[in-house]
């Protein structure tokens, strides 16, 4: 088991412009925007579990993203 970052859709204000998480990640093409529902997404085969993206997004007052055991 390990972890990987997950968006909450319903705290995600990506739709808003706030793409801090997509822009911070160290790892290319794991946090992306989905042009559909406008929420950011994590693909989690890419994801390294470092957590920067929950820092980012709590330090901006959304507490979009947290980590999940998978």
């Amino acid at each position: 088991m390990y972890a990987v970052a997950f968006v909450e859709d319903e705290k995600c204000i990506a739709n808003k412009g706030c793409r801090l998480c997509i822009l911070y990640c160290p790892e290319a093409d794991t946090l992306k925007f989905d042009p559909v529902k406008k929420k950011a997404y994590v693909v989690e085969s890419r994801c390294k579990g470092c957590e920067l993206c929950v820092v980012v997004c709590n330090n901006a007052k959304h507490n979009a993203i947290t980590m999940v055991m998978r």
